[in-house]
């Protein structure tokens, strides 16, 4: 029978908590001491940390491939992504122990940080250097000047824009419903377009290519690549950089359902739906079935709990699940 201290469940997270150290790029000379500490102090220990190392193993090219995949969108910079092989060398070889720490927050300084980290497991350069940001899961409130208020959803960059002083912002990425009040217009910037109003109430989406604008009260005007429309309320509009679609009637209750503290799904595929979560949810739910990414879903998920969601779809869509080390589940 196992003691408490060697309890598979208990070493598992204790193995688990050690590799989020580790590679967290502020592991210590003490912490690389205390590890070894651990690892050697039972062959349970020590198996613990052997399934841990198994585990990410596997996800290696998993990471890898995310990593080019971004780097390439970013173009500018390769992705410093340490391989898991690697790493597992430094932990264990006793002349680089000493800089494994140094070696990770080096290889981030140098590279990863300056586009959007693999996975999102980290803030990106972006992030650090908005005016305005929401980490993972946070929503806020902004105000510019006396007349723009602006509620913030998870993961969302916002810059002002110089000049007067309600003037303008810039949505860099994420999600805003801004309200302004005049007396003076007040432009929005997104993925290449521009909007405009003086009185109004819109919902601003900018999560990948395209950008979704939405008129919930008042009259906007939108603008991109030499093409320009006016909404009003209940209407809306998607535009890239190319120009804008046609303009259609909005569904204001699930355009503002994160202002409820909900997510609400209605034939949504699954794999855009765990795109969804994940926008919200700390870590990353990695889906690895074609079958069930096509799958049509309908949920509602409350955002307090949120960590439920992938038991959530396990129960409700038979998908298999398997929870790794910093908030990664798998589910196939």
């Amino acid at each position: 029978m196992s003691s408490p201290e060697t309890e598979p469940g208990m070493l598992r997270r204790q193995a688990d908590a050690w590799w989020v150290r580790l590679h967290s790029g502020q592991a210590t000379r003490a912490d690389a001491q205390a590890f070894r500490q651990w690892a050697t102090r039972s062959k349970e220990h020590a198996q613990a940390w052997r399934d841990v190392m198994r585990t990410w193993t596997a996800l290696d090219p998993l990471l890898a491939e995310e990593a080019r995949r971004q780097a390439s969108r970013a173009g500018a910079f390769s992705l410093a992504w340490p391989s898991i092989n690697g790493l597992s060398q430094a932990l264990h070889s006793p002349g680089r122990r000493a800089f494994f720490g140094g070696a990770v927050a080096a290889s981030v300084a140098a590279g990863v940080l300056m586009v959007e980290p693999p996975l999102g497991l980290w803030p990106s350069v972006g992030e650090l250097t908005a005016d305005y940001r929401t980490a993972t899961g946070e929503q806020r409130q902004v105000a510019l000047g006396q007349s723009v208020n602006i509620s913030m959803n998870t993961q969302t960059l916002i810059n002002r824009k110089a000049g007067a002083e309600s003037g303008g912002m810039e949505l860099v990425s994420g999600e805003a419903e801004i309200q302004a009040k005049g007396p003076d217009d007040f432009f929005i910037e997104a993925g290449g377009g521009r909007m405009q109003a003086r009185t109004a109430r819109i919902n601003v989406r900018y999560t990948g290519p395209q950008v979704c604008v939405t008129c919930l009260d008042g009259r906007v005007s939108v603008s991109v690549a030499g093409q320009q429309r006016s909404l009003e309320a209940g209407r809306q509009l998607v535009y890239d950089r190319a120009g804008m679609q046609e303009t259609e009637r909005a569904d204001l209750a699930r355009v503002s359902t994160w202002r409820s503290g909900t997510l609400s799904f209605d034939q949504t595929p699954l794999a855009e739906v765990i795109a969804e979560i994940n926008r919200y949810r700390p870590g990353r739910i990695i889906l690895r079935n074609e079958g069930l990414a096509r799958t049509p879903v309908r949920m509602q998920v409350a955002l307090r709990s949120i960590d439920n969601a992938p038991v959530m779809i396990r129960e409700l869509y038979g998908a298999r699940l398997r929870n790794l080390p910093g908030g990664i589940v798998l589910l196939s």
